[in-house]
Formats: C-alpha cells, structure tokens, sequence
C-alpha cells in the first residue's frame, strides 16, 4: 500500500516539530545547558520502501515477561503480537509487546528493535517504532518514524533494550540515526 499523499511532507514536519521540543521545551530530555547548541536530530532520508502495511497476529498464548532497562530497571511487557513484513525478498517478522507502565492503567503498544546499523549507524542500545494499529488488526510500522530511546539523550533515562527475537540481521536506514548523541552529548 503506498504512503499518503503529503506522506513525506508530514514526516518533514515531524522532525522539525521535534527538533523544536528538544531544544526549547522544558519536556526535553537533554540538559538545559545543551540545548542552546543543540542543532538538530539526524535522520536518514525518507523512504516509502521502509513503511510496512500489514496484519498483526496476535498471539494464542500471550504471556508476561520481564525487558531490563539500560540502568537496570525491569518492566513488565506481554508478548502480544506478531507483525510480518517482507523486504529484499526474505518475510522478517517482529514482536510487538504491550507494556505495563507504572500509573498507566492500560498497557500500550511497544516495538523496540535494533538492525544491522544498531551501534555503527544508530544509536547502540536499539531503537523504537510506534506501530500504528486498527481495530480490525492492520497495522502500519513505519521505521522512517523510528526514533531513539530518550535514554541516548539524557543519562537519568532508563529505556527497555530490544528483546532478542526483535534483532534484525539486515539495515534499517529510516528514521532517526545518530549513534553519539548519548547521555549528555548534543551535536
């Protein structure tokens, strides 16, 4: 299915958008004192071929598990569902997890993955997708719009690595990139 129209007009937006809230929001998550330097996230070029639409498939047997966090915290996620996606002619496939936030009474959609340019490319503890999913289970995964963990910026963060089964062998040049902006260092 492809994009829609405006598609990476919209995305354009987005990381202008968020380049404005890490450099003057009170939100953001770098140290006040590196935000005047702050010039911007770096992010691949768009590319449609990256945005997949397809089913999710939830799981028979879904069950809790325990994903540490890069300052050891522990949250609670369900395995929930499986998300296929075909790219260089191999079927790829993702779990998505509901996490368990504290003070949140519903769980919420969470994919985390790392690539092939997971700590050569991008950031080294993985990366984040929001999927976006319809009620009658088709989803879209966009990897244009994946992001870094707030934990690359801000040393005080604790973020949920990647569980193994959602490390993929190939590269995912879409979305944020940058593997050095970590705690602290804004460029």
């Amino acid at each position: 299915m492809p994009p829609p129209e405006g598609y990476e007009k919209a995305i354009s937006r987005e990381r202008a958008e968020k380049d404005r809230m890490f450099r003057y929001d009170s939100l953001s998550p770098l140290a006040e004192s590196l935000r005047s330097r702050f010039e911007g996230l770096e992010y691949y070029p768009v590319e449609p071929l990256f945005r997949f639409v397809g089913r999710v498939e939830p799981l028979k047997n879904p069950r809790r598990v325990v994903i540490p966090g890069t300052r050891g915290e522990r949250r609670v996620a369900e395995r929930w569902a499986l998300f296929a996606f075909e790219t260089g002619g191999t079927v790829r496939r993702l779990m998505i997890y509901r996490m368990y936030e504290p003070g949140q009474s519903e769980p919420h959609p969470f994919l985390a993955f790392s690539d092939a340019t997971t700590g050569r490319e991008t950031y080294p503890a993985g990366r984040y997708v929001d999927p976006e999913i319809a009620t009658d289970g088709v989803a879209v995964v966009d990897f244009n719009r994946a992001y870094n963990p707030w934990c690359a910026y801000g040393k005080q963060y604790d973020c949920p690595f990647p569980p193994a089964e959602n490390r993929l062998d190939i590269p995912i040049r879409a979305g944020e990139r940058g593997r050095a902006h970590g705690a602290g260092d804004a460029h």
